[in-house]
């Protein structure tokens, strides 16, 4: 059975074969296909195979130059939407990244954002504070001053249990997060003390950004440096001639135009 397909197969792409060399040299089935007839059909054949080839490359260098626009108008957005998204930052720093959390704590960039006990939340800027630990016997009490001492007490039962059974907080954890809060307010002073100069360089680079655009006014000289030169080919041109002077001589030994 499967000899039976494969051999249907092959009889029907060979047929298909047949049909399509027949509509390309028409006249009659054996000048389309007999090996005793390529010089008759070479002169069409090869003046076919230029057409294609030439326009071929046309359209792969129109291609090029096309893509190559569309590449450098996206690097280009894609550029000013960082620049925008930079400018954005720096006007409204927000949170920033999370970076820790301890209990009631959480720790972004630029802020210290507290939990209270009925859910709602507290938001502590980070510029100008301190940071100072006390222990009592039964917890860690971290405190996040404002500049004028101004205090911010959070709570942390000592560590009780083991294993699974384990609640509260370790000395070690309280101030590794205490290190941390401290460490993000050193960054985040420097960063205020820096920001109005970053913004003003943000900014100039967006606009630099927004005026600069010679990439994209090269990428698009070259595509329609290309589409006139293709439009005006005279080589395609000449193909084109002399196929129709090969579809001309066809029909006049056959009686029929071949197609293009």
């Amino acid at each position: 059975m499967a000899y039976v397909i494969v051999v249907l197969l092959a009889a029907a792409l060979a047929g298909w074969a047949v049909h399509v060399r027949a509509r390309k040299f028409p006249g009659s089935l054996a000048l389309a296909v007999l090996p005793r007839h390529a010089e008759d059909r070479r002169p069409l054949a090869q003046a076919r195979a230029n057409v294609r080839s030439l326009e071929q490359i046309a359209r792969s260098e129109e291609s090029d130059a096309r893509a190559e626009v569309a590449r450098q108008e996206q690097k280009r957005e894609e550029e000013l939407r960082a620049a925008a998204r930079r400018v954005a930052a720096l006007e409204k720093p927000g949170r920033g990244k999370r970076l820790d959390a301890l209990g009631e704590l959480t720790l972004y960039e630029h802020v210290l954002v507290k939990r209270t006990a009925n859910g709602a939340t507290r938001t502590l800027h980070l510029a100008d504070r301190r940071v100072r630990i006390d222990s009592g016997d039964s917890a860690y009490y971290l405190y996040v001053l404002e500049a004028d001492g101004t205090p911010e007490r959070t709570k942390y039962p000592r560590s009780t249990g083991e294993g699974e059974k384990a609640t509260g907080f370790t000395e070690d954890r309280v101030r590794d997060f205490a290190d941390a809060v401290q460490s993000a307010v050193a960054r985040e002073n420097t960063f205020r003390a820096t920001l109005p100069e970053q913004l003003k360089q943000a900014q100039h680079d967006r606009e630099l950004l927004e005026q600069d655009t010679e990439a994209v006014d090269r990428a698009r000289e070259r595509h329609a440096e290309v589409r006139a030169r293709h439009k005006d080919n005279a080589r395609l041109a000449e193909a084109r001639t002399e196929l129709d002077a090969a579809r001309t001589e066809w029909r006049r030994h056959t009686g029929r135009m071949p197609p293009p």
